[in-house]
């Protein structure tokens, strides 16, 4: 949009920006890096639409991915670079009138960092209601009921599995190369699990770069994965915003 659409936007009650974090990182041999980057503008837009008063932000990319370094292309932000991004955003969109910010991330590295700067951000704008949306463990449930629906098995649907391929059969088919998709780490994503995936990187799970399996995946299932994942996020807005 222009300025112009921008501001009037904002002037008629469309006071909520919302700012999804994603990242550029390897997503196995089938995916693009652009991944989380596409998923997280899908799910943004999809949410702005059902709340109705809110604008989307260009999404923040790259993010925080250290723990993907190991394969080719990925890019990961200092935390320090990364935090700057989001506080800049957030003060040049309270500048235009926003009143309103729902910061969320469709990349798991991001979410530790997001919860704790949304507290840091209220405290620097009291002014503004902020949301972090959901948090990891909320968003690795909705993945288990996705693989519950499907009837596949515990773990199909980590980083680059049957989700998140899923998903982009949906949005961006032409940047899918199925024949090249392979599974990787398959097993339940428990605390133990993602320690070892922060630390040692995701070569500590799979040399793939693939947690879960890709090739169920179906555009179908990409639909209503945005659905509740859209859900979601509203609902755990709705409770930060009226708490």
């Amino acid at each position: 949009m222009d300025w112009k659409t921008i501001k009037g936007k904002v002037e008629s009650g469309m006071d909520t920006v919302i700012i999804c974090t994603a990242s550029v990182e390897q997503h196995g041999f089938h995916l693009p890096e652009l991944t989380d980057t596409l998923i997280g503008e899908a799910v943004a837009l999809r949410t702005a639409k059902k709340m109705g008063n809110a604008l989307v932000a260009p999404v923040i990319r790259p993010g925080l991915s250290d723990h993907h370094l190991p394969m080719s292309g990925s890019l990961t932000l200092r935390p320090e670079i990364y935090r700057g991004i989001i506080e800049d955003y957030l003060a040049s969109y309270k500048r235009h009138g926003f009143k309103r910010a729902v910061i969320f991330s469709s990349h798991g590295g991001n979410f530790n960092e997001n919860e704790s700067l949304v507290k840091n951000l209220r405290e620097i704008h009291p002014d503004m209601q902020i949301s972090s949306a959901l948090t990891l463990r909320q968003l690795l449930d909705l993945m288990l009921q996705f693989e519950q629906k499907y009837d596949l098995a515990e773990g199909s649907t980590g980083h680059g599995g049957a989700m998140e391929t899923s998903v982009m059969l949906h949005i961006a088919p032409e940047l899918v190369d199925m024949k090249k998709a392979k599974p990787g780490y398959i097993g339940p994503l428990t605390d133990e699990a993602l320690g070892k995936l922060f630390k040692e990187g995701i070569i500590g799970l799979t040399d793939v770069g693939i947690l879960g399996d890709p090739r169920p995946a179906k555009a179908e299932w990409g639909e209503y994965f945005l659905e509740v994942f859209s859900d979601a996020v509203i609902q755990a807005v709705e409770k930060d915003f009226h708490s």
